[in-house]
């Protein structure tokens, strides 16, 4: 009977040590493609969320360092969409901002940023119960419209850079994108 105890206290160690060592890194599933039976281009970075641009977008970069999909559309406007964990920006480690307070520790991080890299950044349009933030980042050759949101503790940023539309047109569409993204 000893045997058997000192066989399972062995098993139990064992497994301990290799769940210890076990990876949290999250499996991440990313694609989508143009839809033309809805007119849409979906995107999607699985778990963190999913999108689907009016109309038919190519994919052009990535960014690595923060996580944003490019997308251009036949008119030459630039969209960029990334989505993530509230918990993985360095302002939110020890994920203490949740929600809305999440939304506008983000835009102060942004801003700080953005003003110290020679742009001016002016808040647009915010609402606490649907957890956003529109904002504009611009200066001599950048005029950016950009959108955080928050959703279950995965964000989602959206931004826009174009001449051709009106800043209401620029607006709508961002938040189109936030209120519709999954």
């Amino acid at each position: 009977m000893s045997d058997h105890i000192c066989k399972s206290l062995i098993f139990a160690i064992i497994a301990m040590l290799i769940v210890s060592c076990a990876s949290n890194k999250t499996s991440v599933l990313v694609g989508g493609d143009y839809n033309e039976e809805r007119n849409e281009t979906d995107y999607f970075v699985i778990p963190y969320g999913s999108v689907s641009l009016p109309g038919k977008w190519v994919k052009t970069n990535y960014l690595q360092s923060s996580k944003q999909q490019f997308f251009v559309n036949k008119d030459t406007v630039t969209v960029a969409v990334s989505f993530g964990k509230t918990d993985k920006f360095e302002f939110n480690r020890n994920n203490a901002k949740k929600g809305y307070d999440f939304v506008e520790a983000y835009y102060k991080w942004e801003h700080d940023y953005f003003t110290k890299s020679g742009l001016n950044v002016d808040r647009i349009e915010s609402d606490k119960a649907k957890k956003y933030l529109i904002f504009r980042m611009h200066g001599p050759e950048v005029n950016t419209f950009l959108l955080i949101g928050t959703k279950k503790g995965y964000t989602s940023n959206f931004s826009i850079s174009t001449r051709k539309w009106t800043e209401k047109e620029k607006v709508e569409f961002l938040k189109n994108l936030f209120l519709t993204s999954k």
